[in-house]
């Protein structure tokens, strides 16, 4: 370690740069945001089956949150898009919405070979790039406050949900606020890594370290939006990404019934169970479970451990080694180059590494090696 930092300075530093190389490129995003538009703009032209329902077209998910992360290889990303119709949902048959959905894409000659019918939703597969999956829905004007009713196929039946509100909470809790608009709205752009609220920044570690423990095991992977929303739960407004992912893991683990499962609400509609497959499946539970408490373990030990050769191999095994191994030759060379220039600098209240000069930050003296 560089002399005069703590091993917290220098796991906060990781991290970041962890979670920098864990966001999707700007290609990506370009690229998702054309598909989204193009998609949307099908959907809700003039003159179609969907037009009397006046669609409004809206992202939800991960890439609307900010807690994308980049996928394993020869794996894809998925972009989750809300198409919410102006319709009294008790007078239409479930599974007719999806077909009309489904119908409108199938129009489009180079939608048609992408079309995918799930149990909730149209995916188009975008291949080698990612899947969108379109999502219909309909107000619930009993509740209101973001809350609509969504098709489920195999009930045959409508459930409920709460995309606008779901992503507003989530949004509160990482304290950064966004405007909710009402007709089509955009992605929102993406932010950089150190603007990324603590939060934001520990979903995409625990959803990176998901990928990684279930990449054999690809049926048993606790889905994003129950990480995502425990991980909103237990956030504890901690100012650094360590901190944060400490007080979530241990909340998860605490909140751990002894005797029946632990239920995960959609905490603007409570109606919406997301772990309601844990109740049909008690397998995918005990998976859950048991990599939750391996994984407070883990994160305890990292935080134990001394020596950034030391820590760097737990690391590789929870984030994956090449990301890892490049993100420490990264921060040695940074930290090097910007100690020789005396522009190395510790971030008040964070302890974070930076480089350059800004407020808030304490600068880091030249290390003239004359023993002082």
């Amino acid at each position: 370690m560089i002399s005069g930092f703590s091993h917290d300075d220098h796991l906060e530093d990781l991290l970041e740069r962890i979670c920098e190389r864990l966001q999707i490129t700007s290609t990506q995003q370009a690229l998702a945001e054309q598909r989204y538009k193009s998609v949307g703009e099908w959907l809700s032209a003039d003159g179609t089956i969907l037009a009397p329902a006046d669609p409004q077209i809206y992202p939800q998910g991960s890439l609307r949150i900010g807690t994308t992360v980049k996928p394993l290889s020869e794996r894809e990303y998925d972009l989750d898009l809300v198409c919410e119709l102006n319709i009294t949902w008790e007078k239409y048959d479930p599974v007719f919405i999806l077909n009309a959905i489904e119908k409108r894409l199938k129009e489009n000659g180079k939608y048609a070979p992408l079309v995918e019918r799930k149990n909730r939703c149209i995916r188009l597969n975008y291949a080698n790039e990612f899947h969108m999956d379109v999502l219909p829905a309909c107000p619930d004007c009993i509740k209101n406050h973001g809350c609509v009713k969504v098709p489920d196929r195999k009930a045959n039946d409508w459930k409920d949900s709460n995309p606008k509100g779901y992503a507003g909470w989530f949004e509160g809790r990482s304290m950064v606020l966004r405007v909710v608009m009402d007709s089509m709205e955009p992605l929102p752009k993406p932010e950089p890594t150190y603007q990324k609220p603590p939060l934001k920044r520990a979903v995409q570690l625990i959803k990176r370290y998901r990928d990684i423990a279930f990449q054999n095991n690809p049926g048993s992977t606790p889905i994003s939006i129950i990480l995502t929303t425990l991980a909103g739960h237990h956030y504890g407004g901690q100012n650094s990404v360590n901190a944060a992912l400490s007080s979530i893991l241990s909340g998860i683990v605490s909140s751990i019934p002894a005797t029946s499962r632990l239920i995960v609400l959609n905490p603007m509609n409570p109606d919406e169970d997301f772990s309601e497959k844990w109740e049909e499946n008690t397998g995918l539970y005990r998976n859950f479970i048991a990599w939750m408490r391996r994984f407070k373990d883990l994160w305890e030990e990292v935080n134990n451990t001394r020596g950034i050769h030391n820590i760097a191999e737990i690391l590789k095994d929870m984030f994956g080694e090449a990301i890892t191994s490049a993100v420490i030759k990264e921060q040695a060379e940074s930290l090097e180059k910007s100690r020789q220039a005396g522009t190395l600098q510790t971030c008040n209240g964070t302890g974070s590494l930076l480089t350059g000069v800004s407020a808030g930050v304490i600068p880091v003296r030249k290390n003239t090696f004359h023993g002082e």
